[in-house]
């Protein structure tokens, strides 16, 4: 479960982490309704970020500038974003000693909160969420690379050193009586690389909230990529109403078809989807969910995930757990995080594909948890 420690840090520090995610979450669709006459002044920021595009709603008296959010995803992106060389964690992973440290100054904490949340998620998920998966996804062709065969035995080759765990790569921070001064993070194998985008963008979601917490600000929402988190009420005085998209391919017409609406207030929403990035490898088709318990792409009916949780991160992280685990095995998680984190607001919607049973009306089967069953409005 999620520490008293992290639950915290994610509130404390205001410096996070961005990356360029390769994750395709599904993308949502912030729905506010503007009121008539006399009304508080919405302010918005957007832009491009991570791949991806961001937009920051809020009202009130208080504000932040642009730079300011600027500064923010820079500020991530030096740390974590894999698609820059200058990153640290580019650095990272291109080191390949194993007999000395990586050394650094963590002065913003970046690394080790990321770390230890991390760390959590993945033993909660019995290794289905591990930041170590990158060699696999760079195999199977999700990376920059173009792939049309994989073969089995670079499969099992990569996974000797995939596993979030100190005996393949461990992180060590700063001691109190400064005898450590630096961050240093030891490789088991010097073959492990880190992705931690499957949580990141979330992060990063956290973060700018922060910001417009730290400003005064009370009632704001931030989507970037498809996370969302939203405090307090929209201009009207309601809670945010967010979209969630239909589970199916882009026909070509800019539109996105909508599955269902979910009302949100002081809390973050995260979609994870695999039915729109995926290759053909050797004839068949594979999603970009590469489970990295087996070394292979996850192969279920589960179409997409919508997680509510306190924090983006762990809405994020706990997304793509669940596309690993699949429908059986991810209510199961989804279970056991609720029992766990009985304080927390963690919801689940889940979209699977009917198979067999699927017609041209009816083409999925919904899951939803107790609290969200009777508040998803269905379109």
């Amino acid at each position: 479960m999620i520490s008293e420690d992290n639950a915290q840090a994610l509130n404390r520090y205001t410096n996070y982490i961005a990356v360029a995610t390769l994750k395709v979450a599904t993308v949502f669709v912030v729905l506010h309704l503007y009121g008539c006459g006399s009304s508080p002044v919405e302010r918005i920021h957007s832009g491009e970020a991570q791949g991806t595009t961001y937009v920051i709603k809020y009202n009130g008296d208080e504000s932040v500038t642009q730079l300011q959010v600027d500064s923010v995803i820079e500020s991530m992106d030096v740390e974590m974003n894999t698609w820059r060389n200058d990153a640290r964690i580019s650095k990272l992973n291109n080191f390949t000693r194993e007999d000395v440290a990586f050394s650094f100054d963590d002065h913003s904490k970046i690394w080790s909160v990321i770390w230890k949340l991390s760390s959590e998620i993945h033993t909660d998920s019995d290794g289905a969420f591990d930041p170590t998966v990158k060699p696999l996804v760079d195999l199977w062709g999700f990376g920059l690379n173009h792939v049309d065969s994989v073969d089995s035995m670079d499969v099992d080759s990569i996974m000797r050193f995939v596993g979030f765990g100190p005996e393949n790569i461990d992180l060590k921070e700063p001691e109190p009586s400064r005898t450590l001064s630096e961050t240093q993070i030891f490789k088991g194998d010097g073959r492990t690389q880190l992705d931690f985008n499957a949580i990141a963008q979330g992060y990063t979601v956290d973060m700018l909230i922060d910001l417009l917490l730290d400003a005064g600000i009370e009632n704001a929402m931030v989507e970037l990529g498809g996370e969302v988190r939203c405090i307090g009420l929209n201009l009207n005085g309601l809670p945010w109403r967010i979209a969630v998209d239909k589970p199916v391919i882009n026909d070509g017409t800019g539109g996105r078809p909508l599955q269902a609406i979910l009302e949100v207030q002081n809390a973050s929403i995260c979609t994870s989807g695999n039915y729109r990035k995926f290759k053909e490898i050797d004839g068949v088709r594979v999603s970009h969910t590469i489970d990295p318990r087996t070394g292979y792409p996850a192969y279920h009916a589960l179409l997409s995930v919508t997680i509510q949780a306190g924090s983006a991160a762990v809405a994020d992280a706990y997304a793509t757990a669940c596309m690993v685990l699949g429908p059986k095995d991810g209510r199961a998680f989804i279970d056991k995080m609720q029992r766990e984190n009985s304080g927390t607001p963690i919801e689940a919607l889940f979209i699977i594909d009917a198979g067999v049973n699927a017609t041209l009306d009816v083409p999925f089967e919904f899951w939803a948890t107790e609290g969200w069953k009777e508040d998803i409005i269905w379109l």
